[in-house]
């Protein structure tokens, strides 16, 4: 709060309003609209120099409980009159209250809700220059503009038609703060009076609200968070992770997301380098906490497989308001955070009301929430003859599973197409000089992942993300598990159409080749697994997950769109 002396605030809030009924008593971002430009006014000056000049006893009682003085007139405000005259009939109280010739009178207006601190002060200390007589917020407004004659006719404002920004500078008044010294407005009767100085607004700042679409774009602007994502991708932690974390950024989108990564894992920075988000690498947790105390995020996001305790209590006191969620966690760590998401593992040891568990709450790539999931797309169950079959193994395939999926395929004898998925980290597939049956196609790092999957009769995958993709697909799977991790993920089951045969390196080639030929030539079993499949998957949505989440965390004030 300044403890300058000389400056008044005045908000006029009328009862009455056409475009929003009863617009400065709605509700936003948890309270009353006029509470904002009162609560942004008492940062700068006393309750006794902000002043509420209203018709409406509730606004005046709201006004009064927020610590602002009122001022409650008795006759309702017609919608004609100026602020000019409002600002010029209220003079006389403010002097009754001390004020004096000098004093630098601001009209803060309740429409403006966005309007800074930093921007009162600013005007208020304007006036320390004797030759400013008036200060007024503005926006930039660079349009090409036509207007209507007087025969009727519309005619241009331009004289060339150039890019907005080429336009010569124009200005709108964004209704923030209108100030100029009290004896000034006596006597020229109005606010607005040469030589003026005026205050440019950052858009969002400059919004003022005149209809329910400048209601939305306010709560969309006032409650947005700042979001921490750390997350990584390597060989050995594989690319699941970093898929998730883009399809929760691409939910928290209208926020401010910022991802953080190892600055020693290049895979997941050559991974978001193709998303417009923004990434930070840092080289240790000491730096991830100093940029967790510089930004104090609303919610912290950890997709870093186990924590431990220590470390979450060590983020907890460097941001202590922050809400932390963390994935598939099994540390020590899993029973400290604010939320657990686990997609396919169990953590009895974390009460129900922290811990979302359950492939319904997956969250996959953006590109598979673009058709209803859990479709059988094409009616490829029912094809009697497999044609297509695709061979996804995650983004590093680090026990080589693709290569072995392959050489089944080939003992069987499968004729037809096979398509190969290669992710960033895998390494490049050797498949030797023997001949084979199929077609084959490889692809790295595929864009349209959900596409591919649609077209594909049967899939050999790992036991990670991949599966709940195939599932959102209606596409039935053999699943070889990467890891011991992996043989204890609860989702690749026969239930959800999984044909699971354990960890890929222990299974003989004759337990995978009967895998291969019973999903190859049973269409019935093909389509039992694909119904199961399409069963399981339209249980998620990444909309369904997030809403959940937050809903989870206290922040159901904020509205998923």
């Amino acid at each position: 709060m300044s403890d300058s002396p000389d400056a008044w605030v005045i908000i006029p809030a009328r009862g009455g309003s056409v475009g929003i009924p009863r617009k400065n008593l709605r509700m936003l971002g948890g309270k009353p609209l006029i509470r904002h430009a009162i609560d942004t006014a008492l940062r700068v000056l006393p309750g006794e120099r902000v002043l509420v000049v209203t018709d409406d006893e509730e606004i005046a009682a709201v006004s009064a409980a927020a610590g602002a003085s009122t001022i409650l007139e008795t006759d309702p405000t017609p919608p004609e009159e100026t602020l000019d005259t409002k600002i010029l009939r209220n003079l006389a109280a403010l002097r009754e209250r001390g004020a004096s010739e000098n004093d630098p009178v601001l009209t803060v207006q309740p429409t403006s809700p966005l309007l800074s601190a930093d921007t009162i002060h600013q005007a208020i200390t304007i006036f320390e220059d004797g030759e400013v007589r008036s200060v007024l917020t503005v926006a930039r407004d660079q349009h090409l503009r036509w207007h209507r004659g007087d025969d009727g006719r519309v005619a241009p404002l331009f004289s060339a038609r150039v890019n907005r920004q080429q336009l010569p500078l124009e200005y709108r008044e964004t209704g923030g703060v209108i100030a100029a010294r009290l004896g000034d407005i006596e006597e020229r009767r109005t606010r607005v009076i040469d030589p003026v100085q005026v205050i440019e607004l950052a858009p969002d700042e400059a919004i003022d609200i005149d209809d329910y679409a400048d209601l939305l774009a306010a709560a969309h602007l006032l409650s947005r968070m700042r979001v921490a994502i750390r997350v990584d991708a390597s060989t050995s932690l594989g690319m699941g992770h970093v898929y998730r974390m883009l399809a929760l950024a691409s939910e928290l989108a209208r926020h401010e997301v910022t991802i953080y990564l190892s600055a020693e894992a290049s895979l997941g920075q050559r991974f978001f380098a193709d998303y417009p988000y923004r990434v930070v690498c840092v080289s240790d947790e000491a730096e991830f906490l100093e940029r967790l105390r510089q930004t104090q995020p609303e919610l912290v996001v950890l997709d870093v497989l186990d924590t431990e305790a220590s470390q979450i209590a060590r983020m907890r006191g460097a941001a202590p308001r922050s809400k932390l969620v963390s994935f598939e966690d099994r540390g020590t760590g899993a029973a400290e955070v604010d939320l657990l998401v686990t997609e396919f593992i169990d953590s009895p040891e974390v009460p129900d009301r922290r811990k979302l568990a359950g492939i319904d709450f997956a969250l996959l790539a953006p590109g598979f929430e673009i058709e209803a999931p859990g479709h059988l797309p094409n009616g490829l169950a029912d094809h009697e003859a497999v044609g297509e079959v695709l061979v996804l193994f995650g983004g590093t395939d680090p026990s080589g599973l693709a290569k072995r999926a392959l050489e089944s395929l080939a003992r069987v004898e499968y004729t037809g197409h096979v398509t190969v998925a290669r992710g960033l980290g895998a390494p490049p597939l050797q498949l030797g000089s023997e001949s084979i049956p199929f077609t084959l196609d490889v692809l790295e790092n595929v864009r349209n992942m959900p596409a591919l999957m649609s077209s594909a009769d049967f899939a050999f995958t790992s036991a990670g993300r991949t599966v709940i993709e195939l599932l959102s697909r209606g596409t039935p799977a053999i699943c070889l598990a990467q890891n011991e991790k992996e043989l204890t993920h609860t989702h690749a089951t026969e239930e959800n159409g999984v044909l699971f045969l354990g960890r890929g390196i222990t299974v003989d080639d004759a337990t995978l080749d009967e895998a291969t030929r019973s999903m190859m030539n049973e269409p019935e079993l093909r389509r039992k697994y694909a119904e199961r499949a399409a069963r399981a998957g339209a249980q998620r949505s990444n909309r369904k997950t997030l809403s959940a989440m937050l809903a989870r965390l206290g922040f159901e004030e904020l509205s998923v769109y």
